[in-house]
């Protein structure tokens, strides 16, 4: 037993000898005094660098020395002092900041480095069965998925934006014409510039301003710099716009310009607007509140859009585009759109006009009205220079008969409703004003009123006053009775929109000459105009029936009707008011003027031969009968001698009847 113990305390003593010598001539891995790593194991540039020999046999030969864990083993020299695993990457390569991060040794080496340890296709399935797919998309070392989405996190063009071109140049080479990647950047981009090749410029599926509104404004600085004046591409935004509000330079404020917001918003809708101005309109990622100039997302200046006289009227502004600037906003059909506001809540339609109104004369939208107010060149802009449609469609001759725009009938006649003198009365002298100018002497139609009328007054050029013209003034006012006097002279005829009154030549509203109305003697004897103009000059004031009318005094109150004749005493040789004395007082013409120049009827229709046998206007029984009651010589006894002078002249020899009492009687007694 004692043998037995000191025989194994001798092998024991003999292994330990033996395993001292071994590990003596084991050097330590990490002392290169020891030699068991060559000299240049640490250096990267050598051919005898550590990761070499790693991706030549694998980490199985580090396992040995290191422990299966890589944390020491019979070393005590812990891989990960250096690597952060045994991938066999530096501490830090997975961060960008980092100087060990691996992109930085592709984009100095190129992807080849890589391929030792994750092989040829960069699956990882030769050694450390890590692929690079886990991350990127390839070798290129982007990312997996989105890289060329620029709608994703991960798009290109976000990380050249925050890293800057320089980092795209250091796998792409300096020209972005390959570099270590050997992917030349300009197969899908124009210049150094990163932009795409088409659409970036002109508004499509890459329009820089799109991207400009989905990633704001840094994503624009990292390129033309922090204040856009230039930065890394020498190229300042200000070329093209007014500054990181990215609208144009010229003409954004201007509505003459093509480059007018408000076309803009028009063409591209306002969710356009909201991208950068906010949902409520009120700054948004721009910082700029839209209700500073408008009166609500509405877009709609706050000043002067539904005033008529405002350079921002709306309608101006539909003139100065097309209704394809209100469709931006109201819809296709006008109904709403996306303002939820329909054109058919004011006018008739896309056509701009009042919705009720437009065609009615009577009404103060009537378009007579405003082509006059705004004159004919404001039709012109929707209808045409020659009124035939123009942008509108619709020609005005459909209802006009030129382009005076008076109607294609009933405009010069005095029957007709659409008779111009009406159209005057129902608005005011503006009304013509505005067509035929202020002075009326023909304005933007170049006819002048005074072609027919006496001035703006309306009335003919000639006969107004003369009351033997067709044109005079009384005939009218009989024909169209007072009321139509009163529509310019005001309801007391004292002036009223004509500003001139009729008493200056007329005593009352009758409208009977101030004197010698009721004076047989006088050329303004109303009984003369009778006698020339008919009964119907009286029945316009008078009444049809001549009992009252307009004037609401009765013929019949001296006469005894339309005759004109006095109510009592006409047909009583014994009265004062007898036929006979007023044929001998003014004389048988005065007959005539009604009786006719035969005296068959004339206008009056009632012939003198009913009662006289002639055209001496002697009874036709008894004249010469010295025992009737109808003796000639009766009649001089009641009358007097100038009961005959009346017909036979002052001297008897003949006067109007052209028969001398001498020829009967040798002289008078």
């Amino acid at each position: 037993m004692k043998v037995r113990c000191i025989i194994s305390a001798a092998l024991l003593l003999a292994l330990a000898v033996a395993l001292a010598g071994g590990c003596a001539e084991r050097k330590a891995p990490n002392d290169p005094a020891t030699n068991v790593h060559p000299a240049d194991w640490m250096k990267s540039t050598s051919e005898d660098f550590h990761g070499l020999k790693i991706a030549e046999v694998g980490l199985i030969s580090c396992a040995e020395c290191h422990g299966e864990k890589y944390d020491g083993g019979s070393s005590r020299k812990s891989c990960y002092e250096c690597h952060d695993g045994p991938s066999g990457h530096p501490e830090g390569y997975l961060v960008r900041t980092n100087a060990n991060f691996h992109g930085n040794a592709v984009a100095a080496e190129g992807p080849q480095s890589c391929t030792q340890c994750h092989g040829e296709d960069y699956r990882g399935e030769e050694h450390g069965g890590t692929t690079c797919y886990q991350c990127h998309n390839g070798p290129s070392g982007h990312p997996s998925t989105g890289w060329v989405d620029a709608a994703s996190e991960s798009f290109h063009g976000l990380a050249a934006a925050d890293r800057g071109l320089d980092d795209c140049a250091r796998c792409h080479g300096e020209d972005f014409a390959g570099g270590t990647s050997g992917q030349s950047c300009k197969a899908c981009h124009p210049s150094e510039s990163g932009h795409p090749a088409t659409g970036f410029v002109e508004r499509g599926s890459a329009f820089h301003g799109d991207r400009y509104n989905s990633r704001g404004e840094p994503y624009c600085a990292a390129c033309h710099g922090a204040d856009l004046k230039g930065g890394y591409t020498a190229v300042t935004c200000y070329d093209c716009h007014n500054g990181p509000s990215g609208h144009p330079d010229e003409g954004w404020l201007d509505p003459a310009s093509e480059n007018f917001h408000g076309l803009e918003a028009s063409a591209r809708g306002l969710a356009e607007c909201a991208t950068c101005h906010g949902e409520d309109f009120t700054g948004g990622t721009s910082g700029q509140s839209c209700f500073e100039c408008h009166d609500g997302p509405s877009g709609h200046p706050a000043t002067g859009w539904l005033d008529a006289a405002s350079e921002s009227f709306h309608a101006e502004r539909l003139i100065e585009t097309s209704l394809d600037y209100c469709a931006g906003c109201h819809g296709a059909d006008f109904t709403g759109g996306e303002a939820n506001v329909s054109c058919y809540t004011c006018h008739d339609g896309p056509s701009g006009h009042p919705a009720t109104g437009w065609l009615d004369t009577a009404s103060d939208n009537f378009h007579g009205l405003d082509a006059s107010n705004r004159g004919l060149s404001a039709c012109a802009r929707c209808h045409g220079a020659d009124f035939t449609g123009g942008l509108s469609g619709k020609s005005c001759s459909e209802c006009h008969a030129t382009a005076s725009g008076h109607p294609a009938t009933g405009w010069l006649d005095a029957a007709s409703d659409d008779f111009h003198a009406r159209r005057l009365v129902e608005t005011s002298l503006n009304y013509c004003a505005g067509c035929h100018g202020a002075d009326f002497t023909g304005g933007e139609t170049n006819v002048s009123c005074y072609t027919c009328h006496d001035g703006p007054s309306g009335h003919p050029a000639t006969g107004w006053l003369d009351a033997a013209s067709e044109n005079f003034h009384g005939l009218a006012a009989s024909k169209r009775v007072p009321t139509d006097c009163a529509r310019c002279h005001g309801a007391d005829f004292t002036g009223g929109l004509s500003g001139q009154s009729c008493k200056v030549c007329h005593a009352t509203e009758s409208g009977h000459p101030a004197t010698g109305w009721f004076d047989t003697t006088s050329d303004k004897f109303h009984g003369a105009r009778l006698a020339r103009f008919g009964p119907s000059y009286c029945a316009g004031c008078h009444g049809a029936d001549y009992s009252g009318g307009y004037a609401n005094v009765s013929c019949y109150t001296c006469h005894d009707g339309p005759s004109g004749h006095p109510a009592t005493g006409w047909l009583t040789s014994s009265s004062e008011n007898f036929h006979g004395l007023d044929a001998s007082n003014r004389g048988l013409s005065e007959c005539a003027a009604c009786h006719g120049e035969d005296y068959s009827g004339g206008v009056s229709g009632k012939s003198c031969s009913l009662c006289h046998d002639d055209q001496s206007g002697h009874p036709s029984t008894g004249w010469l009968d010295d025992d009737s009651d109808s003796f000639h010589g009766a009649r001089i006894a009641t009358m007097g001698i100038g009961y005959c002078a009346g017909c036979h002249g002052a001297d008897y020899l003949g006067g109007d009847a052209k028969v001398s009492c001498f020829t009967c009687h040798g002289q008078l007694w």
